[in-house]
């Protein structure tokens, strides 16, 4: 928690609690003991129910990042019980470990050297490292790669040990000055320490990456490292494999430098072009959104490469977009899993989930670029109305939709009666009568204008509402019976709509399997659960479930479902109707009286009762 204040802003409580899938009282607790561990060196305050961390010394936060981890454990920690279990592990590669042995070591039962064998296998699984049992024999490591010995022993013993890596001063002078040469930063200078380090402990223990790394791009030249390469070669008394060269330079080649070789860095996104030649495809037949995957490529080329070198490591990155920002990207954030999906089946590696964040990014620009296309709606306006006024809406419209708008004004009611055309919004002080209303479109008081909150809730209505009538978004609500829960409920929801032909029995799949990979807890009271629709309907699917009493999913509240059926193939307009629904989600989430008036929803008045008392 701690890492996490140091590396984001101001953080509300429900971003504390999506991100640690922890309670309110848990999170209270957690902040009062950091406040009392960092006393004098920084603290976490708290303003308008946001927390944020005030630094009052930087370089004792720098030291204490380094090693808070590393402070001498006992074994009552499972977490250093399981790191010490595999130092042990790898110190007896060539051999093997007996339970009992590792029981007496720590001082435990066989039965809780049991238990962490499995959480140790479970972690060990990320990077395809198995630990293997042998009937009278014991235990010992398999991995399919020499060099994940090295991930590993970085990663998992180097949380609590240091390794017993010394070199003297002036080594490490030259060492730093040589590092620094290729790369100022400071953390690069760390990392290439720690996984020196890290080879000189593995190779007391006979282990040695031999080969070069699989799918691993060095993108400085031999002739611009050789001088470092020399060094580090007479301090481990040998020289370097080049997979060990591989994990020792590694994080020189996570991110752009100044010292990169062209030629190095043209191969290397070559051959990156060649694979998302082959991912984007696959990508398409899934999902199919009509972008400009070349341009999109030239874009995303140089993240992918670095990101590719960041998954063969297992290094891990801020996940600086939080769940609830990725709700808000339901799209990008397909597109995103596909594409590290796909990546990670075709070079057989592991991608961290924090790794989704970025890439939604690049694929919600890309989006919006093809959502740019212009769009014409028409509003009206029922004099007496002033030029001035006119103009005032005219640009607060503009501001609110960032599409083209278009304005008849109508001397009076009977003269609206008669146009055809069909409006987004009708502004007038007058009170219409007839159909009007049924018509056309909502009435919006001229002093509503005034109130841009209310302005845009009511225009996000209106938006979905139109989408509605046109056939392109569907929108129902449920009212759950009895005690349900979360996940009874979505599934009612899901096979409602089975049940009438909008959703098929693959979607209920879908639906479960992406649960698995991330919470669908919007916060705020509401889920939102988004799944890929391939029932061929052309339309946005929403449909809402209320309860009769909050549930508890994920260690959180939840009043309301908002389970959102996505179409396989997705245009720009649907693309564009898609984001005006979240919108809607959100403005329902966060306004009370919207809320109020979806729980008393009529059926057969349409969505236009949500505006009322707003």
């Amino acid at each position: 928690m701690l890492n996490f204040f140091i590396n984001n802003d101001a953080l509300t409580l429900r971003e504390l609690q999506t991100h640690f899938s922890i309670s309110r009282v848990t999170i209270t607790k957690n902040i009062r003991e950091i406040n009392d561990y960092l006393d004098g060196v920084a603290k976490i305050n708290i303003n308008q129910s946001k927390f944020y961390l005030v630094i009052k010394d930087y370089s004792a936060i720098a030291k204490l990042q380094t090693n808070f981890l590393k402070q001498d454990l006992d074994f009552n920690d499972p977490a250093k019980r399981q790191a010490t279990i595999l130092k042990e592990l790898l110190k007896n590669i060539n051999g093997y470990v007996i339970v009992d042995d590792l029981a007496d070591a720590l001082v435990v039962s066989r039965g809780t050297i049991n238990k962490d064998l499995r959480a140790l296998k479970t972690a060990l699984a990320f990077y395809d490292v198995k630990i293997e049992t042998k009937t009278n024999r014991g235990m010992h490591l398999k991995a399919d790669s020499d060099y994940k010995y090295a991930v590993i022993t970085r990663n998992l013993v180097g949380k609590y040990y240091e390794l017993e890596a010394t070199w003297d001063s002036p080594t490490d002078v030259k060492l730093t000055n040589l590092i620094q040469q290729l790369d100022f930063n400071t953390d690069t200078v760390m990392a290439i320490k720690r996984n020196i380090a890290v080879i000189k402990w593995l190779r007391k223990y006979e282990i040695q990456i031999d080969a070069r790394v699989p799918h691993y791009h060095q993108l400085l030249s031999d002739d611009a490292t050789a001088s470092l390469r020399e060094l580090i070669t007479e301090m481990i008394s040998s020289s370097l494999s080049p997979g060990e060269w591989d994990f020792i330079s590694y994080p020189f080649n996570i991110k752009k430098l100044n010292a990169d070789d062209d030629e190095l860095v043209k191969l290397a996104l070559t051959d990156v072009d060649h694979l998302m030649q082959v991912v984007f495809p696959i990508i398409k037949q899934k999902f199919d959104v009509n972008l400009d995957f070349k341009r999109l490529l030239m874009e995303l080329r140089y993240h992918l490469l670095f990101l590719i070198n960041r998954a063969i490591f297992g290094v891990k990155t801020e996940g600086f977009i939080s769940v609830d920002m990725l709700n808000k990207y339901p799209v990008s954030t397909e597109l995103a899993q596909l594409s590290l999906s796909s990546i990670a089946q075709k070079l057989n590696v592991k991608i961290r989930t924090q790794e989704v964040g970025y890439l939604t990014v690049y694929f919600q620009m890309e989006l919006e670029e093809y959502m740019s296309a212009p769009v014409i709606h028409r509003v009206a306006l029922v004099k007496p109305i002033s030029n001035s006024m006119k103009k005032f809406i005219t640009e607060q419209l503009k501001e609110l939709l960032n599409d083209d708008l278009q304005i008849d004004i109508f001397n009076s009611e009977s003269d609206l009666e008669k146009s055809p055309e069909k409006y987004l919004l009708i502004f007038s002080n007058s009170f219409l009568t007839g159909n009007v209303l049924i018509q056309h479109a909502p009435i919006i008081r001229l002093n509503s204008v005034f109130n841009q909150g209310t302005l845009r809730e009511r225009l996000q209505i209106s938006l979905v509402d139109e989408a509605v009538k046109r056939g392109l978004c569907k929108f129902d609500v449920t009212h759950f019976t009895g005690k349900s829960t979360y996940t009874a409920g979505v599934k009612q929801l899901i096979n409602q709509e089975i049940d009438c032909g909008q959703l098929t029995h693959e979607f209920l799949t879908d639906w479960a399997k992406r649960e698995e990979l991330s919470s669908s807890i919007f916060g705020d009271g509401v889920a939102l659960p988004h799944v890929i629709d391939k029932s061929g309907l052309n339309r946005i699917l929403v449909t809402v479930g209320l309860f009769e009493k909050p549930v508890v999913f994920d260690n959180q509240k939840v009043n309301v479902v908002f389970l959102v059926a996505i179409p396989n193939k997705l245009d720009a307009e649907l693309s564009r109707i898609l984001s005006q629904v979240y919108d809607l989600i959100r403005s329902i989430a966060a306004n009370s009286n919207i809320f109020n008036n979806l729980k008393n929803y009529d059926d057969n008045r349409g969505l236009i009762q949500l505006m009322e008392a707003i």
